[in-house]
């Protein structure tokens, strides 16, 4: 239980696992067992959602996450990339309010990195996202929290005002990211070990 504090989410307290968050990890953690379309369908499966239902949310999320015509493939038969598209893809098939993401892109190569970046901007969602990219974080972010070491308390926070919210590859292009990138840069030498949030 928090120390003291509510924490809502859609109006309801978070007590335990919360129907209206998802998270998505560094690792896809996608079920070798399941075809790609059967990973993204789970959640939705699990809330008891018809199978014409889920199909059909899994077919557009996999077509927006650029896997069409790889939906009854298996986990093992695509590239790292392709498997954290489908993790992703699985992650927002369940229309979540709020996105835990902990550095879900810190694997992939530039290209695939910049693919899901602007999937992710074009969610219109509440999203928590750790990254140690510094250019990441301000391309993504409203708000950025610089946090120290352990215990994680917040050095400071930074509203990141660039124009361009839902085209992150336009905003690493803003003539001020490299202004916020410095600041950070500032704030990771007052505390070495901190963790950009």
């Amino acid at each position: 239980k928090p120390s003291q504090g509510t924490v809502k989410v859609g109006g309801e307290v978070v007590a335990g696992p919360n129907k209206h968050v998802a998270f998505m990890l560094q690792k896809d953690l996608l079920m070798p067992w399941r075809t790609i379309a059967q990973n993204v369908e789970f959640g939705l499966e699990l809330r008891g959602v018809k199978a014409a239902e889920r199909r059909e949310v899994s077919t557009r999320l996999l077509a927006q996450c650029h896997l069409k015509g790889f939906e009854g493939h298996y986990p093992n038969q695509l590239s790292g990339g392709m498997r954290q598209r489908a993790a992703m893809a699985r992650t927002l098939a369940v229309d979540p309010l709020v996105l835990l993401m902990d550095e879900p892109f810190s694997a992939l190569d530039a290209q695939t990195k910049m693919i899901l970046q602007q999937d992710l901007a074009q969610t219109v969602k509440t999203v928590v996202f750790i990254t140690h990219g510094l250019a990441e974080g301000v391309a993504l972010s409203d708000r950025i929290l610089v946090m120290s070491e352990r215990p994680g308390t917040i050095v400071e926070e930074i509203v990141v005002d660039i124009p361009d919210r839902d085209n992150p590859m336009q905003r690493r292009k803003h003539a001020r990211v490299g202004d916020y990138v410095s600041r950070l840069m500032d704030l990771l030498k007052l505390d070495a070990q901190a963790d950009v949030h």
